[in-house]
Parts: C-alpha cells; structure tokens; sequence
C-alpha cells in the first residue's frame, strides 16, 4: 500500500476517534451539567422547616378561640384538629396526643382553662402548640361573595424548659382566596370548613420541610 495513503488514512481515523472522545466528553459534561441543575432546582424548591423541635415528641394542640379554650363544635376545635391532622402526617415521629384526651382533660377541670402549658400537664405533652384564633369571618361586603379571612398566632412550649415559649408564629392575617372570591352558591358550611384547613395548612409549614411550587397558586381553582 503507498505509505502516503497509509499515513493520511490513519491520521483520519485517529481524528475520528479524537471526536468521537470528545463528544462523549461533551455530552456526559452535558449530562452532569443537566444532573447538577436538576439538583439544584430540586434544592431551590425546597423550603426547610423553621422549627423541627416537634420531631419524636408527645405533642397536644390546643386553640383558644376568643376568650375559650375550647368550644365544642367550633371553629377552634376544628383548626387544632386540622393542624394535629396535618402534623401527624408530616412530622418524623410525632405523637399526637388525641383531640379526644385534650376535650376529656379540659371538660373535667371545674374552671375555665386559659393556659396552654396547663393543658400541656393534664395530658402529660411532651410540647404543646397554643393557638390564639380571633373570630373567623367569610363573607364578603355586600353579602354575595365567600373570602375568608383571619387573624391567628401560635406559640410551642416545651414543657421540659422554662415557661417562655420556644418557638413564636407572630400574629398574621390569613386571606382565602388571597385573590378573587367565591359566590354564595358555594355552600358557606363547607367554605368555612375549607378555610379552616387552609389555615392549618399555612401554621403547619412551619414545622416541616415542604415544596413550594405544590401552594403556588393553589388557591385558583377555588375562584369564580
């Protein structure tokens, strides 16, 4: 074979061969590049607990609604429910303590019961969540459209430590839908129930790691 041609060809193979390596390179580059991002956008996503000391504790909820600790039926009992509810499910070995044993303590207490930590006693919590409801309202002015809307605050107590509450939700106005309203024709029993949850729902972000985007919006399929 004449050596030029010999020469020429393997210099064109060993080319091919220098590409091919390349791209390879380029592509699994690209891959990792992909990987990482993807990381990254998971981790971005991601919002981290603001308090996790319920973790692997005995926990009661309790909710003072107005100037009551608990009034059978109401909005109160319904939103420490929700909130055990939720936690329950969310928070590494959490144990809640059953609505049923709270309602039980406090019904055999001969006086109003007005602290939380008392509570927190009687049913022998590890920590208790207080919460400090204010009246609930949903309708809007004019009577015709649903938007609930409320004024809450909550305070964790860690019954092992001094009386001074370790973990604080600052009182925050709740809006539902923060956008839009729902007419009337939406039954206003179930409204309020729904409301309710959604204030749970936005108290018990604070306790564990969630995914943002899941609330983005999630009010819209609500609106008229």
């Amino acid at each position: 074979m004449n050596q030029t041609l010999f020469t020429s060809r393997r210099l064109c193979l060993s080319r091919l061969l220098g590409l091919g390596a390349l791209t390879g390179l380029v592509a699994n580059s690209a891959g990792c590049t992909f990987l990482s991002q993807v990381v990254m956008t998971m981790q971005d996503r991601r919002v981290d607990a603001k308090f996790n000391g319920l973790e692997g504790k005995k926990v009661a909820i309790v909710c003072l609604d107005t100037h009551s600790l608990r009034e059978p039926g109401g909005d109160a009992e319904a939103l420490a429910r929700a909130l055990g509810k939720e936690l329950a499910a969310n928070v590494k070995d959490m144990k809640l303590i059953s609505e049923g044993k709270v309602a039980d303590w406090m019904d055999n207490q001969r006086d109003d019961v007005v602290d939380f930590r008392d509570v927190a006693k009687g049913v022998k919590a590890d920590m208790v969540v207080g919460i400090d409801l204010k009246p609930i309202s949903i309708y809007e002015p004019g009577g015709t459209t649903l938007r609930g809307r409320a004024t809450v605050e909550a305070k964790v107590y860690d019954m092992s430590k001094p009386h001074e509450p370790v973990h604080t939700i600052e009182e925050t106005q709740i809006t539902f839908p923060e956008h839009g309203q729902i007419h009337v024709t939406e039954s206003a029993v179930n409204f309020r129930k729904l409301f309710v949850q959604q204030i749970a729902h936005r108290l018990a972000k604070d306790f564990y790691a969630f995914d943002k985007t899941l609330d983005f919006n999630s009010d819209a399929k609500y609106i008229d």
